[in-house]
């Protein structure tokens, strides 16, 4: 009997472990001035955050809370924002079959009803640092779509457009690290909710930004013209 209860047990374990790795993946892309890379950022620069949930196992999500947290404003200052209002994970062609969301802030586009993030709307929580709420959102009925067909920002249902965009500047040199999805810290409390009300954390993505200082800039411009000289040498020697 005890044996049969651990092997329970450990099944309910397992069923745990594989639905965390299945539910809600977090999926940023970005975009930095003159298309430099996260690890080029100059002062100055803006970078864009785009982002979307995906569900791609299609499991039924009855909540989900997530945000954006933890990079040093001291090298990147977060400039402004956008969230939309769902739906999220639609189960029906039209979306109208989905999870809102709840969060709050003081400002909101006119013509399409979505939140405005201004700096003023960053918090510091402890444990955390920096964060903006992204999305807040609970229901009782499940929502098992793969979030494909979820409206963007722009209100386009199967558009592909980000649901949720922050824009930041460099204004000074150093690294940091922006984290985008789910934290189970007791203050934010931000996980995905599942049947039976079992909760777990989401594929959260990362993003590494770097500004680095204008003499390793030079530095590594210097070294990439001493190879581009020593390859153009060989090759005149290979003739």
């Amino acid at each position: 009997m005890k044996l049969r209860l651990a092997l329970v047990a450990l099944a309910h374990c397992f069923f745990l472990a594989s639905a965390a790795n299945a539910v809600i993946v977090f999926n940023a892309t970005t975009t930095v001035t003159g298309g430099r890379p996260l690890n080029g950022v100059q002062i100055g620069d803006t970078v864009t955050v785009n982002v979307r949930m995906s569900n791609p196992t299609a499991v039924a999500i009855f909540g989900v809370g997530a945000g954006i947290e933890g990079w040093n404003e001291s090298f990147l200052s977060f400039t402004s924002g956008e969230v939309n209002l769902g739906k999220y994970f639609c189960t029906n062609v039209a979306c109208t079959l989905g999870l809102d969301n709840a969060v709050v802030f003081p400002n909101s586009d006119e013509n399409t009803g979505n939140f405005l993030v201004v700096p003023s709307d960053r918090q510091t929580v402890a444990g955390v640092g920096n964060y903006i709420p992204m999305v807040q959102s609970v229901s009782t009925t499940g929502r098992a779509g793969t979030g494909a067909r979820d409206p963007g920002i722009d209100g386009v249902v199967d558009g592909g457009d980000a649901q949720f965009r922050f824009v930041f500047t460099a204004i000074a040199n150093g690294d940091t690290s922006i984290t985008i999805g789910t934290n189970d810290n007791p203050t934010l409390g931000n996980v995905i909710v599942l049947a039976g009300g079992a909760s777990v954390l989401g594929t959260n993505a990362v993003l590494n930004i770097t500004v680095p200082e204008p003499g390793a800039v030079a530095a590594g411009l210097a070294a990439l013209g001493s190879v581009g000289a020593v390859v153009g040498l060989r090759r005149r020697f290979a003739v």
